[in-house]
């Protein structure tokens, strides 16, 4: 808390990161919030009714380890996704820009952040059940994992919710600006890591109106 005795924002500390070491976790299990306790042997046994089940336990156990995922590969017939798969979002390399595909250098070009991370969950339709089932999971990771303190910052665990919005706009009417409106959510959810987006995504959202 700063001397006022409000919490302080969360922020990014590369050497935290560098404390971090990945693991596989072969042999120990990850609770996951609202799902339970899973060891990979128990994730590689998993069933699902639909993709969408498949996709929020995956986020759910994202969140729970310190990484962000992308939708990868995705397979379809007859109107009926057969296999989907998401990865790391480290995984690959980001495709070069045009400026750079021809040469050209700019003193603000993106740093690389990806590093060919092999992490992933694959499902495909079993006819036979008529559920999807794990065809392939893999936990290990190449890169540092986020801390508790980072997890806010990685994109694919930050989302603002219909409520939290239609909330904002409910405020802003009565002249309360955004950024209020963002700072008692934070005080209602108890604390920034617990509210689920930056003020910067509430600000993204509106603009997407």
């Amino acid at each position: 808390m700063d001397a006022s005795g409000n919490e302080e924002q969360p922020t990014m500390d590369p050497s935290e990161n560098e404390e971090q070491p990945s693991s596989g976790f072969e042999d120990v299990k990850v609770h996951v919030p609202r799902h339970g306790s899973f060891s990979v042997f128990d994730i590689e046994a998993m069933t699902f009714n639909t993709v969408d089940e498949a996709e929020s336990f995956y986020a759910a156990y994202s969140v729970a380890v310190g990484f962000g995922i992308r939708k990868s590969d995705k397979g379809e017939s007859n109107g009926l996704i057969r296999r989907r798969e998401w990865v790391c979002n480290k995984e690959g390399t980001r495709k070069a820009t045009k400026s750079l595909e021809q040469g050209e250098s700019s003193r603000y070009a993106r740093r690389e952040t990806r590093t060919l991370c092999g992490a992933k969950l694959r499902i495909g339709y079993s006819e036979a059940t008529k559920v999807y089932v794990v065809k392939a999971f893999i936990p290990q990771h190449n890169h540092m994992l986020a801390t508790s303190n980072q997890i806010l910052f990685i994109r694919t665990n930050r989302h603002v919710g219909e409520e939290s919005l239609a909330l904002t706009n409910t405020m802003t009417r009565v002249s309360i600006r955004p950024c209020h409106a963002y700072e008692y959510m934070v005080e209602q959810s108890g604390g920034y890591r617990r509210v689920g987006f930056t003020v910067k995504d509430l600000y993204n959202k509106i603009d997407q109106q």
